[in-house]
C-alpha cells in the first residue's frame, strides 16, 4: 500500500532526533535492549495512525500516547514530539509527507493535502496491525494450536468485519421482509382497486 522513503522523529519516546532515508526498500531494526528500536516502530504506527497500540489494551494501565510518547525530557512539550515520514503510495504513484505531533495526534498533516493523500491516510489509520510487539508474537506463540484462528482474527480486526457482516445481513433480511410486505400489500391493493372498478 506505501513504501517509506524517509522517517524523521524528533523528540519521540527514547529517541531525541532520527533521520533516515529508506529508499523505499525494507526495514530491518536490531540491536541490544534499550537502544530505541522499538521506538521506531512506535514512530511508524503513531504516523500512519495516531496511536501507539502498545500503549493501550490489558496490561497497560494508566499509559496514553499523549503522556507517554514524548521523549522523557519533552514531557511537558508534547508538541515538541512528532514523527515526519515521506511515503510512496503506488496506487496515486506520488511521494506523500505525513507529519504528526503528540500535542495533536488525531491530526495529521499531510502533502500534498488532496482528496487522494487523505483517502490513503484514513485507509491506513484503520489497520495499524502492519507490525506486530513482542507481546503479541508470544502471545501467538503460546496461544493453544486450536484458538491461533481465532487470535489470527483479533489481530487483523476480521472479528469487526465478521460483526459488520453481521450487521449488513441483519440490514439486508429485514429490507427483505418489507420488500415482501410491500408487495404483498401492492398486489392487494390492486385487487380492490379492480374489484371496485
Amino acid at each position: 500500500m506505501i513504501q517509506i522513503e524517509e522517517i524523521e522523529i524528533v523528540e519521540f519516546r527514547g529517541i531525541r532526533h532520527l533521520k533516515r532515508s529508506l529508499g523505499r526498500g525494507s526495514l530491518g531494526i536490531a540491536g541490544p535492549n534499550g537502544t530505541g528500536k522499538s521506538g521506531i516502530v512506535d514512530a511508524i504506527e503513531f504516523a500512519l495512525t495516531g496511536n501507539i497500540t502498545r500503549l493501550g489494551g490489558a496490561g497497560t494501565a494508566e499509559l496514553s500516547v499523549k503522556a507517554h510518547a514524548p521523549h522523557v525530557d519533552s514531557s511537558k512539550k508534547p508538541e515538541n514530539a512528532l514523527v515526519r515520514l515521506k511515503v510512496y503510495a503506488p496506487a496515486l504513484k506520488k511521494t506523500i509527507t505525513i507529519e504528526r505531533s503528540v500535542k495533536n495526534a488525531s491530526i495529521a498533516t499531510l502533502k500534498p493535502n488532496d482528496a487522494d493523500t487523505k483517502a490513503v491516510l484514513a485507509q491506513l489509520e484503520t489497520h495499524p496491525e502492519f507490525a506486530l510487539s513482542r507481546r503479541e508474537i508470544i502471545k501467538y506463540i503460546l496461544v493453544p494450536a486450536g484458538k491461533r484462528s481465532q487470535y489470527v482474527q483479533e489481530l487483523l480486526r476480521l472479528d469487526q468485519l465478521e460483526k459488520l457482516r453481521t450487521s449488513f445481513q441483519r440490514v439486508a433480511n429485514d429490507a427483505k421482509r418489507d420488500h415482501t410486505r410491500a408487495e404483498a400489500e401492492d398486489r392487494r391493493t390492486k385487487s380492490d382497486f379492480y374489484r371496485a372498478c
